[in-house]
């Protein structure tokens, strides 16, 4: 699982500047599955610092949550009902068949996920539910397309995405060998408003500035600097609409 978020200063920093989009999805997925009561127990994994974990109460009555980062569960939202356990995607620390349901929020792209579907077999209840989703900047300005090409030819280019497990095979003869099935997947838009700098404090969140400031390549206070500089002229007003992609995969344990 990827080490992009692990320190003390991301921590805080995801704390602050990621959008909190968590509850309109898991309003979509109460949706489809029909929900009218709690499920007793649920599991977030690779929760963070808990924005998703804070949106999953609207579903369960009693949450774990995990975390192979201490500095993002230190930043962590807090509740009575939710518990939070460091702990690797690849290794939950739980009894066999302990949960309803599992979420993974924009994640799981950072897991061995083989391993991971093991787990999240080993951990779930016959019949229940492996819901996993993503949310993810466009690189769209509402009404502004000079934005739209800034992203991918000045800020991909200068920060670009590291690698990432985008490609792993989710048809269901893979997943079935897993004891899985991808029953459906749902497409997301997302409309998020900033200002200048909520939208710098995010951009200094996303993996591409996270992993050259670990590798010592650049610092936050040069990131911010370059990015006020470039992001002065998309601001007419004090606040902006961006874009925002996602999708929610239903996975349920078959076998």
């Amino acid at each position: 699982m990827s080490t992009y978020f692990d320190s003390k200063s991301i921590a805080a920093r995801y704390e602050k500047g990621r959008p909190y989009f968590h509850m309109e999805t898991i309003l979509k997925i109460k949706n489809y599955l029909g929900l009218h009561t709690k499920f007793d127990r649920a599991l977030d994994v690779a929760c963070g610092t808990g924005l998703s974990t804070k949106a999953l109460l609207e579903l369960a009555n009693q949450i774990d949550a995990t975390d192979i980062s201490a500095e993002m569960l230190l930043n962590a939202y807090q509740n009575n009902r939710i518990s939070y356990t460091k702990s690797a995607a690849e290794q939950l620390s739980f009894d066999p068949e302990t949960f309803d349901i599992i979420t993974v929020a924009s994640g799981i792209h950072w897991f061995d996920i083989d391993k991971f579907l093991m787990e999240a077999h080993r951990v779930l209840k016959p019949g229940k539910w492996l819901i996993i989703y993503d949310s993810f900047f466009d690189g769209k300005m509402l009404d502004n397309e000079a934005f739209d090409e800034w992203y991918p030819q000045i800020y991909n280019v200068k920060f670009p995405p590291p690698k990432r497990n985008d490609s792993y095979n989710w048809s269901n003869e893979n997943l079935r060998t897993k004891g899985f099935e991808l029953v459906t997947e749902q497409k997301c838009i997302y409309h998020i408003e900033f200002t200048i700098d909520q939208l710098v404090l995010y951009l200094t969140t996303q993996s591409n500035i996270t992993a050259q400031v670990e590798q010592g390549f650049t610092s936050y206070e040069a990131a911010e600097i370059w990015l006020y500089q470039q992001l002065e002229p998309f601001f007419i007003a004090k606040r902006s609409t961006f874009q925002f992609g996602g999708w929610i995969k239903y996975l349920k344990k078959v076998n």
